[in-house]
């Protein structure tokens, strides 16, 4: 009797391990989204806050997304906070793992703190199976970063930095909260190689503003010019009522609301991420399609394609007009930053010619900055001094390149100045020169027409320390700002204060913040403007 009772017991565990693990070739993504959700409902346990232990029923949201995973190798998610996502991605990755062997499941995060979060739902459900289950299934031991199985399938969990390219195939790629990493640019080149041998990729964030890889993905994926399938989940999937929105909204500044709880796609990437740049006159800025080539130093006038980068003409060189430059450099590697370069006509306010590419610092100098500086009637070169920008400094002395901006530093001690080559970006100099391009281009004193540059000003944000930052990269915002420095205050005569000034003072913090980038005159080839 006994054995006929095990028997009886082992054929319905059997048949109810069907029901939530069917063959995986033979069924549909429908079939295996239904035995996903009917495995939570009678049998996964999450912690709710709040409530506590309660079993894991998938929302309408939740189970579309599931088929979606099942359905597309490349899917991308916005979605606004607390809906349950991360838990939902964890407990599917879970049960991927422990009913199919062979499945490498790869997690990525911003931190390794938020990267073990993600292991967290999963462990929590693995406690709470039925013991014939567990029987049933295979052996399983767990830690913060990862969950090995006996059938030969593995959770693993990493933060971003992480390189998770080491020869492994991976089933599944997840990339939780994309639109958060700060090297999302990297992270998706290291990536790319593992699903593109047959994984499938799981992007999933809220919005963090424009330009970054997670915006430029999800719209793509949404125009269908990339291989993705978006899908957007407002707060209202998370079956909170208007109530509790409106409440939310009190709480919250719009910027925030908006990146959190958005309502629709637009409103979350156009008002998230705390721009710095006023986005209102960036999209109102008009674009114009510059020529495109390179200087050709032996004939006057010509442009060439060249591989190092694309030079952009927007306005030719007038004679009687002066023009400043603004050089931020990069190390040059292929797949590290881009050094970039901008031209303003310092009359009109106009930026004329933008560069940007990679080259080797002391080659930016001699090959770029020098012919296109001679082009726009021997311009004043403004090159950011730190790191790299020495050696291109260096090139550009040696070359004899005249005008070359030189620093004017105020002693600490005493009034004494004291020239340097180059711009210094500092805290102070770069906030100062961020704001005054937020200014410039808000009382449109400058005419932009880049379109890349403009799309790396939207997606240039603050974050809730005041740093400012791009995504991935700010070489663009960071020449225009030197440009625009250059361009408003370059010329202004040396400061000579009218009596002694008491060092500690209000007069000597204001000078030091506010003077000690004012060149002397004598260094830009002629009379102030």
């Amino acid at each position: 009797m006994s054995d006929t009772k095990a028997s009886l017991g082992e054929l319905l565990h059997e048949r109810e391990w069907r029901k939530c693990a069917p063959e995986w070739d033979d069924a549909t993504p429908t079939e295996l989204a239904d035995a996903f959700e009917y495995w939570c409902a009678q049998y996964a346990y999450i912690r709710f806050p709040g409530k506590g232990k309660i079993k894991f029923e998938l929302r309408a949201a939740q189970r579309e997304t599931v088929e979606l995973w099942l359905t597309h190798r490349f899917t991308v998610a916005l979605k606004a906070r607390q809906i349950g996502f991360s838990t939902l991605v964890s407990i599917f990755c879970f049960w991927c793992c422990f009913f199919y062997p062979d499945r490498t499941i790869i997690m990525l995060s911003k931190t390794e703190r938020d990267s073990q979060k993600l292991l967290v739902h999963a462990r929590y459900a693995s406690r709470y199976l039925p013991t014939w289950m567990l029987h049933r299934g295979p052996l399983f031991e767990a830690n913060k970063s990862e969950i090995k199985f006996t059938n030969e399938s593995i959770m693993e969990s990493l933060p971003s930095a992480s390189d998770p390219a080491r020869g492994v195939t991976a089933f599944y790629i997840v990339v939780d909260e994309i639109g958060q990493l700060p090297n999302s640019e990297e992270a998706w080149a290291a990536i790319e190689p593992v699903v593109d041998v047959g994984g499938s990729c799981i992007m999933l964030g809220t919005a963090n503003g424009e330009g970054n890889l997670f915006h430029k993905t999800f719209t793509g994926a949404q125009a269908g010019t990339n291989r993705f399938k978006s899908v957007f989940y407002s707060w209202r999937a998370s079956g909170r009522d208007d109530e509790w929105y409106a409440r939310q909204k009190a709480d919250l500044p719009d910027w925030q609301l908006a990146q959190e709880y958005p309502d629709n796609p637009d409103e979350a990437f156009l008002r998230s991420g705390r721009p710095v740049f006023d986005l209102d006159f960036l999209r109102a800025t008009e674009t114009k399609e510059p020529l495109r080539g390179w200087l050709d130093g032996d004939t006057e006038g010509t442009f060439l394609e060249d591989i190092r980068g694309p030079l952009r003409i927007f306005t030719e060189p007038l004679p009687d007009h002066r023009y400043c430059m603004g050089v931020d450099v990069a190390e040059g590697l292929i797949h590290g930053d881009y050094s970039s370069i901008h031209v303003q006509d310092v009359k009109t306010g106009e930026i004329v010619a933008h560069w940007h590419g990679h080259v080797d610092p002391d080659l930016l100098g001699t090959d770029v900055c020098i012919p296109l500086g001679e082009f726009y009637n021997n311009a004043l070169i403004l090159v950011e001094s730190n790191n790299h920008g020495l050696t291109t400094l260096t090139a550009l002395n040696r070359a004899n390149y005249f005008p070359l901006y030189r620093e004017r530093r105020v002693g600490v001690r005493n009034a004494d100045a004291t020239e340097a080559l180059g711009w210094r970006t500092t805290q102070v100099t770069k906030r100062l020169a961020i704001d005054e391009l937020n200014r410039s281009i808000r009382d449109e004193s400058m005419k932009l027409y880049d379109k890349e540059t403009i799309a790396e000003m939207r997606a240039f944000t603050r974050d809730n320390n005041g740093r400012m930052s791009g995504s991935p990269h700010d070489d663009r915002v960071m020449s225009l700002a030197i440009c625009n420095q250059g361009s408003k205050y370059v010329f202004l005569r040396k400061y000579q204060p009218e009596k002694p000034m008491v060092v500690g003072s209000m007069d000597w913090h204001m000078r030091h913040s506010r003077v000690e980038n004012t060149p002397s005159v004598s260094y830009v080839g002629g009379d102030a403007f």
